[in-house]
Order: C-alpha cells, then sequence, then structure tokens
C-alpha cells in the first residue's frame, strides 16, 4: 500500500565531446572566462549577459539565449569555478533542469592542447525514458559545442598570434605603439598565456548586463567576407 506520491528518480543524461586546438590550454582557458564575447562572437545564440558576482577563481552570470532546436530563448544561470588550473567545472541552473559541465584541458606540446567536455544534465525521469533521449540529448549537446567551437576559433588564433609578438591587454603591442619596426625573432618563440582571473572588463557588464549589439554579421569579422551581401 503506498502512503503518498511515488517518487520518481533523476536520471541523468551524458554526453562527452573532445576537440584539439592549435594554442596551449591557457588561452582556451582565457577564452572561456571572457564572458563579454558571448554576446558578440556568439551572437547567434546569446542575445543577453550578466556577470551577478565574480572573484579570482569562480564566476556567477546569467545567460539568455537561444539553444539549439528550440524556437525560443531560455534564461540560465551559470557558476563557474576552476577546480584545478587543467579543470573547469560549469554549473547551469534553469527553470526545469541542471546541467552540470566538467571541461578537462591537457596540454599537447607548447602550441597546442586537446579539450573535453563531459556534460551531466539532470532529469526527472524514468530510467526508460532516460534511455530513449540519451541519443537525442548527445546530438544536441556535441552540435551545440561544435558550433561555438567554431565560432571561437579565430578569436583564439588571433588572440595567440599577436600574444607572441608582444601584446597586452589595454596596451597593445609596445613597438606597434611606439611606430618602430617589429624586433628581430619577436613572435617566434611561444611567450607564456598566464591565466589572470577574473577577465578585465571593458563593459558595464558585471552593473548592467550586456546585450547583443547586433542581429546579422559576416561572423563579426572573422569569417570569410565572400559571404558578405
Amino acid at each position: 500500500m503506498k502512503t503518498g506520491k511515488e517518487v520518481i528518480k533523476v536520471g541523468i543524461l551524458f554526453s562527452k565531446v573532445e576537440q584539439d586546438m592549435d594554442c596551449p590550454k591557457e588561452v582556451v582557458i582565457w577564452n572561456y572566462w571572457d564572458r563579454e564575447h558571448l554576446t558578440g562572437t556568439h551572437y547567434l545564440h546569446y542575445s543577453r549577459v550578466k556577470i551577478i558576482a565574480e572573484q579570482d577563481n569562480w564566476c556567477l552570470a546569467e545567460f539568455t539565449m537561444k539553444l539549439p532546436y528550440l524556437p525560443f530563448n531560455v534564461i540560465n544561470q551559470s557558476f563557474c569555478y576552476m577546480v584545478t588550473p587543467d579543470h573547469m567545472r560549469c554549473i547551469q541552473t534553469g527553470k526545469f533542469t541542471t546541467l552540470k559541465q566538467d571541461f578537462y584541458f591537457e596540454d599537447d606540446g607548447p602550441e597546442a592542447c586537446k579539450v573535453s567536455l563531459e556534460n551531466r544534465m539532470n532529469v526527472p525521469l524514468p530510467e526508460v525514458a532516460v534511455n530513449w533521449l540519451m541519443p537525442i540529448w548527445q546530438k544536441f549537446s556535441t552540435k551545440w559545442f561544435l558550433a561555438t567551437w567554431a565560432e571561437d576559433l579565430p578569436m583564439r588564433r588571433r588572440r595567440w598570434k599577436v600574444w607572441n609578438l608582444g601584446f597586452r591587454d589595454f596596451v597593445g603591442i609596445d613597438y606597434i605603439n611606439q611606430k618602430k619596426a617589429k624586433p628581430e625573432g619577436r613572435g617566434e618563440t611561444p611567450r607564456f598565456h598566464p591565466v589572470e582571473l577574473p577577465v578585465k572588463k571593458t563593459t558595464p557588464i558585471a552593473e548592467e548586463g550586456w546585450p547583443r549589439l547586433f542581429s546579422t554579421s559576416v561572423e563579426v569579422g572573422y569569417g570569410s567576407t565572400s559571404d558578405a551581401p
């Protein structure tokens, strides 16, 4: 005899995806923590981002975004923190569910790395439903990862190139600022890229939030201009 409502066990939808990157893992980590680029580089997915609070190894933010296959926007809160220098965890909470993402960064030589992402979404469904949804979830989450990865590639590569030329945030490249010739050998030797959190801001994203400023773009100048109207 049952004395109350039957409790539905919470199942977990799991997926894993890996990608290689031709720059150090520190550049990729910087890219992930640069929240301001979301409504620019990823304007197709994000329409507004606000940083609620952050410290030197964690950030709580609110995202308004459109997910693949869904005809409407969702608002999620995301709490991200560095578990170790090579492991970042993000916990995304929405209206109906919670998604935990674990990013693992692995060096592959002085100028390359591998990024592995494990997604775990809690769903209040019986096991048979979870098993049925698993391949759909894996396709969905992989598509999202690969789409944003492709959009980030040009920025990461450009960041790594100018960094090796001596670039510093909010300062630029010294010999260019001074209108001098490039010093011999500059850019030929990899320069260590530190991870300095929180990433410095140029917008009121931490006070007012930062909206998407345009609805169309030739990939924010990163893509080929051959398709430009």
